[in-house]
């Protein structure tokens, strides 16, 4: 087994996983194995370890330049992997709500926010669309063309309306647990 395959698997993950998926891993691996929250003899060394395999696969996952899978991993033997070790062992010695807002826990959730936003945008995009649709086919009766539904319309904007109201309250809901 390659090392690369030895650390995504580390996480639970298949070799080949997105980044965000690596991401999600991390976090349910951090929860877990966090020495503050999991009191086995083990749990540091497997925080070490998973922090390890998070940072190897992002840097490998971002990587620009050319080298070649072995020379990547030699040059990440050699200087970065004691540097991430260190990381985590630091991370490990903080409580777990500290260690939730350090930068590297706080790297894995910026997906996760985009999300939201993303799902505000297009909800009022859904409702923007709606109302100017119907109003344009209200205008459009007068050359000719049917009456549009007003259930079709009251759908669209249910639709709009929910969907931003579901994006709002996880929003909200994931900034307050946040600041607790």
């Amino acid at each position: 087994m390659s090392r690369i395959e030895k650390y995504y698997r580390l996480l639970g993950l298949e070799p080949g996983a997105r980044i965000d998926d690596i991401k999600k891993a991390y976090r349910i691996c951090a929860r877990k194995y966090h020495p503050d929250l999991n009191k086995s003899a083990s749990a540091t060394q497997l925080f070490i370890e998973t922090t390890e395999a998070y940072q190897f696969l992002l840097a490998h996952y971002k990587r620009q330049d050319n080298l070649k899978d072995s020379d990547f991993i030699n040059e990440w033997e050699s200087y970065k992997k004691e540097q991430a070790r260190r990381t985590a062992y630091t991370h490990a010695r903080k409580r777990y709500n500290n260690f939730v807002r350090s930068d590297l826990y706080k790297s894995t959730q910026i997906l996760d926010r985009t999300r939201f936003y993303i799902g505000i945008v297009f909800s009022v995009f859904i409702i923007i669309m709606a109302i100017h649709g119907y109003i344009y086919r209200l205008k459009m009766v007068d050359l000719g063309f049917e009456k549009p539904t007003l259930a079709g319309f009251l759908f669209l904007l249910f639709i709009g309306i929910l969907f931003l109201v579901t994006s709002l309250l996880f929003l909200y809901n994931y900034h307050w647990k946040n600041k607790k």
